[in-house]
């Protein structure tokens, strides 16, 4: 006679049984897995070397006297999608300076990028042209946040190493992005790639500060950046917390006779606290107490900037002014200086607002989020503006004396551009509103992809300090 609860015990044994081996099996796996190492130590810091912008190598014949910097902002594969859309157009423009001629995006110096801008910045850092090629393929249409879902739920070896204290949820990011986008790249491979300059964002979460990853924050803690991969920095400067882990450096102070920059000792004796200056010093000493903070624990940058700007006024900031700060870089016959942001900041909560009952606890959290760092970026804007033309009033000075650049003589300064590329500036309310409520996420439709790529490019060309730019005496004109 047929017995079915014996065999639905016998069947619910040989499932436990199953369970308990494939647990073991991948806990033996997880035990014989590699993780992501620490960062690596910095023996002996040696001025002129290491990831910096001073230190890229520098192409002879490119370019003279324009610089272009960029700034990507975050938001996931909206922002990527969005920044990509902007480097299309400007790889379709060409322009001529001292006798040469090459497309507008060999003559981005450096790129700034947070979160999901980080991603583009990387790639076209690394393999410049090639983006245009396959970067839609390999990232920006996949889906990266089903995957990293994937390799959690249902990869058996991952269980067990998720369990391990040494493993987490960023090492499966990274090694995501490690294997199947940055090509195991390290900054090393980025320095010689004869691409751009890359500043990679992040936040340090203890101090709720900027941190990023060029050697000039490696240095005080005595690590070598050109062995580290990209794709761990991307990961530090697109965890969002809570959905992602930090990501950890290991802080080695005083291991590589690391002294504190003359500029750094003079901004701490300011008796002056409240100024920026002190604050960004005081941000680098504190990195050599080793003892009170042997780690540093990395996320999102878009938590101390989601803009990428802070990079760029802070470069400039350790600097007497402008003219120094181009000295320094070996950029003394820089006449134009143009600085792009691709902000890809999307739309507040206004829903709310139309209805008497109380917001939604995933509507407070998202204002709690969204609105601070709305409000910040919008002062990181003014801000940027009014360097720019604190800047540029220096330059004049500096060459002919003050008042120079007012009285509009014939002197040669430094001209600063600065260009803002957000949805807001789209000529159809329709289509501005779509890309504004696009959500922040590592997976997004074809059509959307196709509009924020299309987006990025129409609104570049329809800004008219661009179209001063590329048109202004004739030294630009319209590529393929």
């Amino acid at each position: 006679m047929f017995e079915p609860t014996r065999y639905r015990f016998k069947w619910r044994g040989a499932v436990r049984k199953l369970m308990l081996l494939t647990c073991c099996i991948s806990l033996f796996l997880s035990g014989c897995a590699t993780t992501y190492p620490a960062n690596p130590p910095l023996h002996e810091v040696v001025p002129g070397t290491g990831y910096e912008f001073r230190n890229q190598p520098k192409e002879s014949g490119k370019k003279n006297e324009v610089m272009v910097l960029l700034a990507f902002s975050g938001g996931g594969t909206r922002a990527a999608a969005f920044s990509y859309g902007v480097l299309k157009e400007l790889h379709g423009i060409e322009v001529s300076d001292a006798g040469h001629t090459y497309r507008l995006s060999d003559a981005v110096d450096a790129i700034s990028g947070v979160s999901g801008g980080s991603f583009t910045a990387a790639y076209f850092g690394l393999f410049r042209d090639r983006i245009f090629e396959d970067y839609e393929r390999v990232f920006l249409r996949r889906d990266v946040q089903g995957e990293l879902t994937r390799q959690v739920m249902f990869n058996p070896v991952n269980w067990g190493r998720l369990l391990s204290p040494t493993f987490t949820r960023a090492d499966l990011a990274t090694q995501l992005y490690d294997e199947t986008i940055f090509e195991h790249a390290t900054f090393g491979d980025l320095q010689v790639s004869g691409g751009p300059y890359v500043v990679i964002n992040a936040t340090e979460m203890t101090m709720g500060v900027r941190f990023q990853f060029t050697q000039d924050y490696f240095n005080p803690i005595c690590s070598d950046l050109s062995d580290y991969p990209v794709a761990r920095a991307v990961t530090a400067s697109s965890a969002v917390p809570i959905l992602f882990s930090p990501v950890t450096l290991t802080n080695r102070a005083g291991e590589c006779g690391w002294q504190q920059p003359a500029w750094v000792s003079a901004a701490l004796e300011q008796p002056a606290r409240t100024n920026r200056i002190y604050n960004l010093a005081a941000n680098i000493a504190v990195l050599e107490d080793k003892e009170t903070r042997p780690y540093l624990h990395l996320f999102d940058g878009g938590l101390a900037d989601n803009l990428g700007l802070r990079a760029m006024l802070d470069g400039v900031l350790r600097f007497d002014g402008i003219t120094q700060a181009l000295q320094a870089l070996d950029m003394e016959q820089t006449r134009k200086v143009v600085v792009i942001l691709v902000n890809a900041e999307t739309a507040l909560d206004v829903d709310s607002s139309q209805r008497l009952q109380t917001p939604t606890f995933a509507a407070s959290v998202n204002a709690a989020t969204s609105v601070p760092l709305s409000r910040y970026s919008f002062e990181t804007v003014a801000l940027m503006k009014n360097r720019l033309e604190e800047w540029e009033r220096q330059s004049y000075e500096a060459e002919c004396g003050s008042g120079a650049h007012d009285a509009g003589s014939n002197c040669k300064g430094v001209d600063f551009h600065f260009i803002e590329v957000n949805f807001s500036e789209h000529p159809d309310p329709a289509e501005r509103d779509y890309l504004k409520l696009l959500p922040t996420s590592f997976v997004l439709p074809d059509e959307a992809v196709d509009r924020l790529i299309k987006a990025g490019g129409e609104i570049l060309r329809n800004n008219r300090e661009y179209q001063q730019l590329v048109s202004g005496k004739g030294s630009a004109t319209s590529g393929e």
